[in-house]
């Protein structure tokens, strides 16, 4: 005689599955659109242009699974204002894919408007007039990486004779920084080689050239972190600028025509407004933040903290980045919403079970949280 069925556990059961499947499947159907816009036949520094421009391709393809990655370059006779935003519109990013844009070539810096601009071989683009069209694709993230001077006059060196690439395989899962950054974040990224009044450089070696002194240093902070997930972009871009420097330093240990450093200039990422607003020896949090935290789903269970904002309650209470959240008032939380909603609905005291990652036990902690 058969057992009787019980449907309901059944139809509870397939529902787990489901849900269990589009978590998993949630972050692979995410893609990384990358436009490449490298001024090969700018007047000096091409050939650079050309080896910057290699690097990237290899860079994003040697992390990024082949069908979360899709890369267009910008070919030479394109490389205008006209051309650029025809390839950006003709994109069609979802609303959760990214969105980035690198660029190599010369740069220059208008005083009259107070901005910077690509200094293209076929005419000039402003930098708000390029970010203004990259996020009307309103995708979830978009990066802009300029390497190109910041100064009215753009100057290089050329050099011939690229340093080979390593060999690669194309991955079948992004690395965790790759995921935490390009996946995981939502706004804009937007980063120049060199402040106001600088000139960007590039590798000055005859033999086994690497490229700009801004490029190379930022592929090499990528790869040598790429199973770090807790580095946001805000510690990313900090460790990017003494790497930039020193590269510059050994090119030109005695400075080139009076410049003594080459200074990335950061103009937004995400978090940056509310990072820049809050202070340790001021806490704004009852004004900014509910808990001031950036988490992802833990593959082992709980949420992970990727970023704890400095000033609040998080912050004030001790959690910090790699800390994972079990409970919220004790309910579970291991997907985003689940966490979201238990900080949205909790009174002003919350009480959270987290495990610590610095002692690795399990602990119990209760938060007082702002607005």
């Amino acid at each position: 005689m058969n057992p009787k069925i019980n449907y309901r556990n059944c139809i509870v059961f397939i529902l787990c599955i489901f849900t269990l499947l589009i978590n998993v499947s949630g972050t692979a159907a995410q893609k990384i659109h990358v436009i490449v816009a490298a001024d090969v036949k700018a007047k000096n520094i091409g050939v650079i242009a050309a080896i910057d421009q290699r690097n990237i391709e290899h860079l994003f393809r040697s992390n990024v699974p082949a069908h979360q990655l899709a890369i267009t370059k910008i070919e030479p006779d394109d490389m205008r204002a006209e051309g650029i935003f025809k390839i950006i519109d003709g994109l069609e990013p979802s609303n959760e894919d990214t969105l980035v844009f690198y660029y190599s070539g010369h740069g220059a810096y208008d005083k009259q408007k107070q901005q910077q601009f690509l200094l293209l071989e076929q005419g000039d683009l402003y930098r708000n007039e390029l970010i203004e069209r990259l996020q009307k694709k309103s995708a979830r993230l978009s990066v802009i990486v300029t390497d190109c001077c910041n100064i009215p006059v753009s100057k290089s060196v050329l050099i011939p004779n690229a340093a080979p690439l390593p060999p690669f395989s194309v991955p079948k899962m992004m690395p965790p920084l790759f995921e935490s950054l390009f996946i995981y974040c939502k706004g804009t990224v937007d980063v120049t080689s060199s402040k106001v009044g600088e000139y960007s450089f590039c590798d000055n070696r005859k033999e086994g050239n690497r490229g700009s002194c801004f490029t190379y240093p930022l592929i090499d902070l990528f790869n040598a972190n790429k199973d770090n997930a807790q580095i946001d972009w805000n510690h990313f871009l900090t460790s990017l600028t003494p790497k930039v420097n020193d590269a510059f330093k050994s090119s030109f240990p005695n400075g080139y025509e009076g410049q003594m450093v080459q200074t990335p200039l950061v103009f937004d990422y995400p978090g940056k407004q509310q990072t820049s607003s809050v202070t340790s020896t001021t806490p704004q949090s009852e004004n900014k933040y509910r808990l001031g935290t950036r988490a992802k789903a833990n593959p082992g269970g709980g949420m992970i903290m990727l970023e704890i904002v400095s000033g609040a309650p998080a912050y004030l209470s001790g959690l910090e980045a790699g800390d994972v959240i079990l409970e919220i008032n004790g309910k579970q939380v291991n997907t985003e919403k689940e966490y979201s909603d238990a900080v949205d609905s909790s009174g002003k005291e919350m009480q959270i079970k987290f495990t610590n990652v610095r002692t690795q036990k399990i602990e119990t902690r209760t938060i007082t949280l702002g607005w």
